[in-house]
């Protein structure tokens, strides 16, 4: 679980990003990564996905990957 303050930033780096859903990940597997899931469109509509993955591991410190998520993804869950 992260604190207030750094699922506040993470949000607004999605924001920023051009995404204002609700921010969801795979279920945590280890603790120094976090795979954050977005739906197909949502995912095309983003800017630059390897600056938010950068600037979003370095607010976490944690390597992080934004996937899609497909009909075969495992169930995602909300980030916390």
């Amino acid at each position: 679980m992260f604190n207030v303050g750094r699922r506040t930033a993470v949000e607004g780096a999605f924001a920023l990003a051009g995404y204002e859903g609700a921010i969801r990940t795979l279920p945590v597997t280890s603790e120094d990564e976090r795979i954050f899931v977005l739906g197909r469109d949502d995912l095309g509509r983003l800017r630059d996905i390897r600056t938010l993955e950068q600037i979003v591991g370095q607010l976490l410190g944690r390597k992080v990957a934004i996937i899609d998520v497909g009909p075969d993804s495992p169930a995602s869950v909300p980030f916390v």
